[in-house]
């Protein structure tokens, strides 16, 4: 930085600027990085990582007391948050897959202090894949700070492209953060429904963060 700056942290929100990291994870708390500067042994540059999945999976059937066959599905969830931290350029990818429906969210948030405006390219993927049954349920896109006023970007049964966005300078911590989800893909259940389905839907999902 040319000029300088009290450094906030090194964790922030909106409402307090001189955090410590949280334990446990707290994606509403955010590392504080000096610009755009990944060099520093001093001022690490750090940002959160957050993936979070549900994956609804068909297990069987059931007869109700009135004789209907039913399927039977089952849903677990996962929510993972981490602490990284960048020496450059970096991205984050991962994948889900089930025989019903999955959903699949990949996020990244960080603040920053600069006296000067800086700009970054996020490059985003979304696909999905399934049978000829492949069915969008809900919102496939990338949303981030930029576009959260307008809604976001979208796409199926894939979305891939980029955006170069301007930080402006700001003295006390300014937060960015960027999204590419799907609320989700399925696939029909097969026509005996009393045996699990042996097709599958999947879906795949990346960022990447670039320094200009």
């Amino acid at each position: 930085m040319p000029n300088a700056i009290l450094r906030a942290g090194p964790f922030a929100n909106s409402s307090n600027s001189f955090l410590n990291e949280p334990n446990p994870f707290d994606s509403n708390i955010y590392p504080v990085n000096c610009s755009n500067n990944t060099s520093s042994s001093t001022w690490l540059w750090k940002y959160n990582e957050n993936i979070s999945k549900t994956l609804i999976t068909h297990t069987g059937c059931v007869t109700s007391d009135g004789g209907e066959i039913i399927p039977v599905t089952s849903t677990s969830t996962s929510s993972n948050g981490l602490v990284k931290t960048a020496t450059g350029d970096f991205s984050i990818t991962d994948s889900a897959s089930s025989n019903d429906v999955v959903r699949i969210s990949v996020g990244l948030g960080f603040a920053y202090q600069a006296t000067q405006s800086f700009d970054v390219k996020i490059t985003f993927n979304i696909s999905a894949s399934g049978d000829s049954t492949l069915t969008q349920e809900g919102t496939m896109g990338f949303l981030d700070t930029f576009n959260s006023g307008t809604g976001p970007i979208v796409g199926f049964p894939s979305l891939s492209n980029s955006v170069t966005r301007t930080l402006t300078a700001s003295t006390v911590p300014a937060f960015y953060s960027a999204n590419i989800f799907s609320d989700g893909a399925s696939i029909d259940f097969p026509s005996d429904v009393c045996i699990a389905n042996t097709s599958s839907v999947s879906i795949s999902a990346s960022l990447s963060f670039e320094f200009l």
